[in-house]
């Protein structure tokens, strides 16, 4: 069994890219889990803006609502699980009990997929 982790790396990636990320995944490994930390279509267009970009030459990629958009790209895989880290966040403090309600949709997202 294989397990790929990809957080902070598809971010930055073109829907293409993702494509032909994940299908080589699939083809080089015969059955895996990969997770992957996914990011809004709101964060895509407004990322020059985010800590994470705005001081260097890199920029987001392609931004999706539901893991589910990566099934489109990869047939063989799944989603296994999606989990906003809005959800985490408001467990520990009032400040991520306030962004779970006013970013809701635009925080990250941990995905796990099979195939």
């Amino acid at each position: 069994m294989t397990i790929v982790v990809m957080e902070g790396v598809l971010e930055y990636f073109s829907k293409d890219q993702v494509k032909t990320c994940i299908n080589m995944l699939c083809d080089s490994f015969e059955h895996g889990y990969l997770l992957a930390e996914l990011h809004s279509p709101f964060l895509e267009k407004n990322g020059s803006h985010h800590d994470a970009v705005k001081h260097t030459n890199a920029s987001f990629g392609w931004g999706t609502k539901s893991g589910r958009e990566y099934l489109d790209l990869e047939p063989r895989m799944s989603l296994v699980s999606e989990t906003n880290y809005n959800e985490e966040m408001k467990k520990y403090s009032i400040r991520g009990k306030l962004f779970a309600i006013v970013g809701k949709n635009i925080n990250n997202r941990l995905a796990v997929f099979k195939w």
